[in-house]
This record gives structure tokens, C-alpha cells and sequence, in this order.
């Protein structure tokens, strides 16, 4: 299955291949000092996006425990655990109290 393009997958300067240089030494050394900014710069992406999904899992550990703090307070109440799709059609609940 083929995975679905987004907005990370647009070339941007950083991607795309510069034009054609000679293969003297001084543009050796000029590739070699944009592909390692380039390394530096993808380095520090992925700590900020560990960082985050850090984040993301530290929150929904919390969320995970004051439901489960809630479901202790009212063990005969069920309330359904899956999120739906927003594709799906909306369906009716009735809740007595």
C-alpha cells in the first residue's frame, strides 16, 4: 500500500540536488560542507520530533490515568473507549443520570 504524500515530502532547497558542479577540490570540499549543515540541520529534526513524541506519550499517559481515576469513581458507568473515525457517521447516544 502506497503511503500518502504530505507536506514533508515536498522537495525544498535543502533536497534537492544542486546543479551540476566540477569535480575539482574546492567544490568537493563545498559539497562536503552542505551535505554536513545538511546532517546538522536533520540532527537537530529529529531531537526536536523526539522531544515532541516525548511529550505526546507523557500526555497520554496522563489521560490514561485520570480516566482510569474516573472510571474508579463510577465503575457503573461505561462510556465507549474508541475514538471513531470523523469518516464514520455520527451515531446517537442516550445517557441517563
Amino acid at each position: 500500500m502506497a503511503r500518502i504524500k504530505t507536506m514533508q515530502d515536498v522537495h525544498t532547497l535543502h533536497s534537492v540536488p544542486g546543479r551540476a558542479m566540477p569535480t575539482d577540490e574546492g567544490a568537493v570540499f563545498l559539497q562536503l560542507h552542505r551535505l554536513a549543515n545538511e546532517k546538522l540541520r536533520l540532527e537537530r529534526e529529529v531531537e526536536l520530533w523526539l522531544r515532541k513524541k516525548e511529550r505526546i506519550e507523557q500526555r497520554m499517559r496522563e489521560i490514561e490515568q485520570q480516566m482510569e481515576s474516573l472510571r474508579q469513581l463510577a465503575p457503573s458507568m461505561t462510556v465507549e473507549s474508541t475514538v471513531r473515525s470523523p469518516k464514520q457517521s455520527w451515531r446517537r447516544m442516550t445517557l441517563e443520570y
